[in-house]
């Protein structure tokens, strides 16, 4: 792949974080930053633009949909890839969150938990091709 490239995994369930960073890591010879929530989320990719996001959707202070809707709205960002990686299609019957929410982001990709982490390295692949 050349570069190392920069991703951050962004998810408020920190053994969930660690372990798709360890994917990433081992998988892709990435550089992998985690933050856990939306708001720790944005001040990332601020300070340090990534190459990609993998970013949840359900999470304290700032969900993924609304990181995701500021980060394409900025012309700053709105070319990093975001890919939503979210166990919201269980828990939308008990939830706010709608498919219509996930489809209405710009995500560049929408992957269910739990992921397979073969699944989730050939998503990303396909960024960095």
């Amino acid at each position: 792949m050349g570069d190392k490239k920069r991703i951050l995994v962004v998810d408020d369930d920190v053994d969930f974080a660690a372990s798709v960073k360890r994917i990433l890591e081992r998988g892709l010879d990435a550089e992998v930053e985690v933050a856990y929530d939306g708001v720790e989320g944005g001040e990332k990719v601020a300070a340090h633009p990534p190459d990609l996001i993998v970013l949840d959707v359900m999470m304290p202070r700032k969900d993924g949909y609304h990181l995701c809707a500021e980060l394409k709205a900025d012309e700053r960002f709105k070319g990093i890839p975001v890919v939503l990686l979210t166990a919201v299609a269980e828990h939308i019957p008990t939830t706010t969150y709608s498919h219509h929410d996930g489809l209405a982001t710009e995500a560049e990709e929408y992957v269910p938990k739990p992921v397979e982490p073969e699944e989730l390295l050939r998503t990303v692949r396909r960024f960095f091709e």
